[in-house]
């Protein structure tokens, strides 16, 4: 990996700071929302023209989390979504989904249009391609379909990409933004007039009517998880969907290899890129390529040497940003949003995007905001988070999770370093220490860091992040920091500080 490049995501450090409080105290209001990136922000900015009065609790910094962490496609063409959709709800939710989505989109142009939010937002085709004879139906069937429900699709193989394709579609009339500025411009029109918003404010409890941090407790009549993966055990959603990271670089361009719209492959290794111009005239592009487990550094640098490769060769472009990010496949593919469940404890939540979180996002604080508000919306039955019942295919979900987790801690513990003095400057392994597995690093200085491996979700083994230097949870993706704090959830403890035996035997003597 080489050393010029920034293990951060270039948005988070192209965007100004946000300077909201810290939650102290109690606070009464309509809805608590947890979690401050595209879903958290635009929820309170729904609610806030409906008169509603809420408190946002962002654990970290406003959008800086996956929001920050995106390509930052606002589009309704998802890959080869609708005929899936299609196939599994029908025409008329395929319908509702485009309706949805391209709704998202609009709201996204006219809030940071009307609200003068700077966020470097164009207007692009978006468009999906493929080089694979065997793909070129299925963009063909994606149009059709497409078109019948009224999306701006069509056929073409004039994508502007430096290699020949078979087909593609382009979308017309999408768009591509900065992120993070958008969600932090969004935040900062919140407060005032029953709308507060804090940062560095983690909720560690809650309840249908609550939401309370180790500083004090907000009462509602309504709460909200914008927070990827519901929090705890919520609604088991951890048993619905599948966790997955992708490699994200970024790097300077050369004008006039930077193609005009936004693409992405069908096939399988993923590639996505789109253009960016920042705000001294320079150009970039973005990549992301093939997913990899959570933790399972072998596939990390793969992908990262991939999707590397892969800018490199078609567009001259070296990463001087690298970062990790990561989604959720729901199992039936639709994303979840409203009711946690159908008890008297139920949450309001939002999660299962699959990677299009900007436009459904979005999409999806509109609709949480008209189910608070009561307001009748074509599009619930298609996202009623309560569609599924978890534990009919709990089981079989956790059991695959577990023989993931066990296969990593196996692979880790097989190969060298084997102890605290086999780690190197800057190398991070899950340890077998005194019996214990141990998540340690040791730092350019020569620093250790360890803490136990265990997740405090449901006990499973984290595995190291090399890019973002981070324990990342393989079975449903909990992330922690590397003195073992939460970073986002489904956890909400964080990883326990370990103690040697030696510590141990020095204290209780």
């Amino acid at each position: 990996m080489a050393a010029a490049a920034r293990r951060q995501s270039y948005w988070n450090a192209t965007a100004p700071a946000s300077g909201f409080p810290s939650f102290t105290g109690d606070l009464e209001v309509d809805v608590a929302i947890i979690g401050g990136g595209i879903v958290g922000v635009t929820t309170a900015s729904q609610l806030k023209e409906r008169g509603l009065s809420f408190a946002l609790l962002e654990a970290r910094r406003v959008g800086e989390e996956v929001t920050g962490k995106s390509t930052a496609k606002v589009t309704s063409q998802h890959n080869i979504k609708y005929t899936t959709i299609e196939r599994k709800f029908g025409e008329e939710s395929a319908r509702h989904y485009a309706d949805a989505n391209e709704t998202g989109l609009r709201t996204v142009v006219d809030l940071a249009g009307r609200l003068g939010i700077d966020c470097s937002l164009e207007r692009r085709p978006a468009f999906t391609y493929t080089k694979e004879e065997h793909h070129v139906a299925e963009i063909e069937k994606e149009v059709e379909l497409a078109r019948r429900l009224g999306l701006p699709a069509s056929l073409t193989r004039d994508t502007g990409l430096p290699f020949d394709v078979l087909a593609a579609m382009r979308w017309d009339d999408q768009a591509q933004f900065h992120p993070t500025r958008y969600v932090k411009g969004l935040a900062a029109t919140l407060p005032g007039n029953g709308g507060y918003v804090f940062e560095g404010s983690r909720v560690i409890d809650w309840g249908k009517d609550r939401a309370a941090t180790d500083a004090g407790s907000v009462r509602a009549k309504h709460v909200v998880m914008a927070t990827h993966l519901p929090l705890g055990q919520t609604g088991l959603f951890y048993a619905e969907n599948h966790p997955h990271m992708h490699p994200v670089i970024m790097g300077q361009a050369d004008p006039a290899r930077v193609p005009a719209g936004m693409h992405i492959s069908v096939e399988t290794p993923h590639h996505s890129l789109r253009g960016h111009r920042d705000e001294n005239g320079r150009s970039w592009m973005i990549f992301t390529g093939p997913t990899f487990k959570h933790g399972h550094v072998d596939q990390e640098r793969q992908a990262f040497a991939q999707i590397e490769r892969f800018a490199a060769e078609h567009f001259g472009v070296t990463a001087e940003y690298r970062w990790t990010n990561e989604d959720y496949t729901p199992m039936d593919h639709a994303p979840f949003v409203g009711w946690s469940s159908g008890g008297a404890g139920a949450c309001l939540v939002a999660t299962g995007f699959d990677a299009w979180g900007l436009s459904m996002g979005t999409a999806a604080g509109i609709l949480l905001a008209d189910i608070i508000a009561d307001r009748a919306n074509p599009w619930l039955d298609l996202f009623d988070a309560r569609r599924i019942k978890p534990i009919a295919g709990a089981k079989d979900f956790l059991k695959a999770n577990a023989e993931v987790a066990a296969d990593l801690v196996g692979g880790y513990l097989s190969r060298k370093p084997h102890g605290f003095d086999d780690l190197r400057p800057g190398e991070g392994a899950v340890l077998k220490v005194d019996g214990h597995n141990v998540a340690g690093y040791r730092d350019e200085g020569g620093a250790l860091h360890a803490v136990s491996a265990v997740c405090t979700h449901m006990g499973c083994i984290v595995g190291w992040n090399e890019t973002d230097r981070t324990w990342d949870c393989p079975c449903h993706g909990s992330r922690f920091g590397l003195d073992g704090a939460v970073i986002h959830g489904p956890a909400v403890k964080p990883l326990a500080p370990h103690v040697s035996k030696k510590d141990q035997a020095s204290r209780s003597a």
